[in-house]
């Protein structure tokens, strides 16, 4: 679809949730409003690079009530960002159009494997400023300029209006009251942090800080319906309600970062703007990105029934949906085997998937905490293998949780800590041997926060382990709010792993290397911690809220 297509569906997008509002002028009336908002600079300084962040947002959100004659709770709500990150102009040696790298994955791993040393290019940084036929293959996913990437919230996708939309409640009859909140919205399922099990209706943009930023953050709101039919309590539960989701915007898969951009997930962004030696001559390593047009059947569509059961909370999700992830396809020489075409290696799909799913709350009075389990089962996705770019499988996901508040006195203050650990695990059905993941995988968090001076004072401490990427991420923490308006937040983010190597095809029957690469493969297996190995920081954060 062309931009300018694009710039017209969000229009439309825009105008129907705004004529929805004055549609109804004749029964409605405006109420005062409320409005709020930070400036925020960020400032991150990774080992041996320097400056990696110099981040400045605008936010300002607002809620308008509006009275009405036959619902209740109306109102119009908003977020608008801007962001200007003038690292792209502070340090342009190492990011943006200027910043080109010795070999492909200098940023992550050394140069020991042929993969990167002989048969694969350094990837083109931004390569819509610096390789013509890259941003042509790349159009629509990875063809940012480098403005787009220092004002990341202005562009033809109108980022910048973070959410807007309206809300309204109908009392009905019987006591039931249902809900509608209509517009550019992010909707939540689940209550995992940094990793993600039921909450996958938005995309994330990883490009902001890899998954370290609250999700709240970098998902990237869609204009959606999502309507709520709230029940109550009945003979057996104390509390239900029912939800439809219809996410009617077009489809956007996650933002994992473009190369030359300071955070790129996996180092995916550099790799798709590579090239491959053949005996052909160099092929890029993407020839075509599948866009998906806006209708009707590229909707997606979920539904979620939650409840309330004694002192325990459930709920069971249905969601239809595309994989966010790309999913790549090779493209054959049509007439010499096992090379690839002369216009490109692979092409990328974001295939549908349907998902089923639940979850479940549950207060321990003798512990005094809070279990929590989320299940997924998905069937449809598409996973990176050596034989032919990818593999369809079947896919099984879960997180265990554990949340307590506990006073420990020895530490100097009666204000409890929190204390939050979480288990995520993932089984792929369908495993194949040249797949660069493990069969079962799991991946430990642990949160741990406390709060000093009436609660102004507040340390902590987030960690996380890759069982099969044997990585590591610790990140201390303190922030200090003086008083309302004030907030500095100071950090370290250290990463420890990205030594996984994987064996490829293309080494084995180019060079007859039979032994681990680094390159291509080996960074799924690596995940997004082990290859952010080299990416240890120190960061600084100032907000002033008005």
């Amino acid at each position: 679809m062309s931009k300018i297509n694009i710039m017209t569906l969000n229009k439309l997008a825009i105008g129907v949730a705004v004529g929805m509002t004055v549609s109804s002028a004749s029964a409605v009336i405006a109420a005062e409003g409320e409005w709020s908002g930070f400036v925020e600079n960020a400032t991150y300084y990774r080992d041996g690079v320097g400056l990696s962040k110099f981040r400045n947002t605008l936010q300002v959100e607002f809620n308008k009530p509006i009275e009405s004659e036959s619902w209740s709770n109306v109102a119009i709500n908003g977020v608008l960002r801007g962001t200007y990150d003038a690292v792209y102009s502070l340090n342009d040696d190492e990011f943006g159009k200027g910043a080109t790298e010795p070999y492909l994955g200098s940023n992550w791993h050394d140069n020991s494997t042929v993969s990167s040393a002989l048969l694969l290019t350094p990837g083109s940084p931004i390569p819509c400023e610096n390789d013509p036929l890259l941003c042509d293959n790349l159009d629509g996913y990875m063809d940012q300029s480098e403005k787009d990437v220092k004002y990341p919230d202005f562009n033809d996708k109108l980022d910048f209006l973070r959410e807007f939309y309206l809300t309204a409640d109908k009392n009905l009859d019987n006591g039931d009251v249902l809900s509608l909140t209509l517009g550019k919205q992010q909707v939540v399922w689940g209550k995992t942090d940094l990793f993600r099990v039921l909450d996958v209706i938005n995309p994330v943009d990883y490009s902001r800080h890899n998954i370290y930023d609250e999700l709240e953050d970098i998902r990237i709101p869609q204009w959606m319906a999502n309507i709520e039919w709230r029940m109550g309590a009945n003979s057996i539960f104390d509390d239900s309600n029912i939800s439809l989701v219809w996410n009617f915007d077009k489809f956007r898969p996650h933002n994992l970062g473009t190369c030359g951009q300071a955070y790129r997930i996996v180092d995916a962004g550099c790799f798709f703007s590579s090239y491959v030696g053949t005996p052909n001559g160099l092929v890029p390593i993407i020839h075509d990105v599948e866009e998906y047009d806006w209708k009707l059947s590229n909707t997606q569509v979920g539904i979620k029934w939650e409840g309330v059961y004694g002192d325990a909370t459930f709920s069971l999700n249905a969601l239809h949906y595309r994989q966010q992830l790309p999913s790549l396809h090779f493209r054959p020489h049509p007439t010499m085997a096992g090379l690839p075409d002369v216009d490109g290696v692979f092409d990328i799909h974001f295939p549908e998937v349907n998902m089923l799913g639940g979850a479940i709350d549950y207060y321990s009075m003798g512990m005094d905490a809070v279990w929590r389990l989320e299940l997924t089962y998905s069937e449809g996705e598409e996973l990176p293998r050596d034989l032919d770019g990818h593999k369809e499988t079947d896919m099984l996901r879960y997180v265990v949780g554990l949340d307590k508040n506990l006073v420990i006195p020895a530490l100097g203050t009666g204000s409890a800590f929190l204390i939050s650990a979480q288990v995520f695990g993932e089984h792929i059905q369908d495993y194949e041997k040249d797949m660069p993941n493990k069969k079962d995988n799991w991946i430990g968090t642990l949160l741990f926060k406390g709060w000093y001076m009436n609660n102004r004072l507040s340390p902590q401490i987030i960690m996380a382990h890759d069982v099969g990427a044997n990585a590591t991420v610790v990140a201390p923490s303190i922030s200090w709010t003086p008083d309302n308006h004030w907030s500095f937040n100071l950090a370290v983010n250290v990463k420890t792993g990205g030594d996984e190597k994987f064996p490829w095809g293309v080494a084995q029957g180019a060079v007859g290397d039979f032994s681990g690469q680094y390159e291509p493969l080996a960074r799924f297996l690596n995940g997004p911690i082990g290859v952010a190995n080299e990416e240890d920081e120190i960061q600084l954060t100032v907000r002033y809220s008005f």
